[in-house]
């Protein structure tokens, strides 16, 4: 069980920020952006995304795992990349959200979705509202308590499907949803649970073209071990246990995750470890080209890509495994793919 109430742990911001190491293993194109409290909501932090039609606009979660948690927005500012380098103003009460614990996103007809802890159960909030409209029970599905709640996005696989986190059974679902006539979403069915570990809060879905990955993957922020944690997906978007990487270590908390909306960058926050929002700049939205997942598209990548046109069909035997140069997924590598390559090839850097 998580708790509201650090017991004699002190440290600096300086000594967190010090601890958290990012794996070599993905490259040198990661950064860690040290983005500090949010004015005006209440600690512990829980869920953070972006307001679904305003990537300037934050929305987090605030006492978290409490009766009077909520969900906040704030502004964020930006320096002349883009890049989020602040918060503008003290943040304003979005909705009610009680007991708000990691997840916390948008799902379809622009439904905000939130998990609560320790009541392993799932708030939902149309647009407009101020609070939650609907809340349905997970208890008759898996065990433990939420967690955490995402849907897998567009050209992913499994694509649209809903995908929840107990965090103290530490369990991985795929629950099959439906709309119940209201606005609002009914759970249905029973779910696939896979044994995840590491007490999982916040899930974040990385496409391949970032450094380091290859596959279509998920981020999952794991509050015990105080690691982000990689898997790569398989066919229904659920992770695959043998895949797991670690790529931050050093964490006091690891919360909930988001993207940036306008660049791809990881954002995610920490519940009792300060209680901070940190930034991992070097994520893209877009950059399939990158092939060998480095900073780059460049020369490398496309001795990578002649190799994959010249083979042409992604069944050959011959094709590299996942056909990685398909990056319209046609299941060819052809004209259509090069157009795509040389686009990002003359924009070089990916972001």
């Amino acid at each position: 069980m998580k708790f509201s109430i650090a017991f004699g742990i002190v440290c600096t911001s300086a000594g967190i920020a010090s601890a958290q190491t990012i794996n070599p293993d993905f490259g040198g194109c990661y950064s860690i952006r040290q983005l500090g409290s949010v004015p005006g909501v209440p600690v512990p932090y829980g869920g953070v995304t972006f307001k679904y039609d305003d990537p300037d606009m934050m929305l987090i979660g605030g006492a978290a795992n409490q009766d009077g948690g909520a969900i906040y927005s704030i502004r964020v500012t930006r320096d002349a990349e883009g890049v989020i380098d602040g918060f503008d103003g003290t943040a304003e009460l979005f909705a009610t959200a009680p007991n708000i614990d990691g997840g916390l996103t948008f799902g379809p007809g622009n439904v905000l979705f939130f998990t609560r802890f320790s009541q392993h159960a799932i708030g939902q909030i149309k647009p407009l509202s101020t609070g939650p409209d609907k809340e349905v029970s997970l208890a008759p599905f898996f065990a433990g308590s939420t967690g955490s709640v995402q849907f897998v996005p567009a050209g992913f696989p499994g694509e649209g499907r809903m995908k929840a986190s107990s965090y103290n059974a530490s369990l991985w679902a795929d629950l099959a949803f439906s709309a119940d006539g209201s606005g609002t979403y009914n759970i249905t069915g029973a779910p696939t649970t896979i044994g995840i570990g590491g007490g999982p809060e916040g899930l974040v879905f990385v496409q391949p073209g970032n450094p380091g990955f290859t596959k279509h993957s998920v981020l999952v922020s794991e509050y015990n071990t105080g690691k982000i944690a990689c898997y790569d997906l398989d066919a229904s978007g659920d992770p695959i246990l043998a895949t797991r990487r670690e790529l931050i270590s050093g964490l006091t908390g690891a919360e909930g995750g988001t993207r940036d909306p306008r660049n791809g960058h990881f954002l995610f926050n920490t519940f009792n470890g300060g209680d901070r929002v940190i930034l991992v700049t070097g994520f893209n939205l877009a950059c399939r080209p990158n092939i060998n997942g480095d900073c780059y598209v460049d020369d490398a990548d496309f001795v990578l890509f002649a190799v994959m046109y010249n083979i042409l069909d992604c069944g050959d035997p011959s094709m590299p495994a996942g056909c990685p140069a398909d990056f319209n997924d046609d299941g060819l590598v052809d004209d259509s793919d090069f157009v795509i390559f040389v686009d990002a090839y003359n924009r070089l850097i990916c972001q």
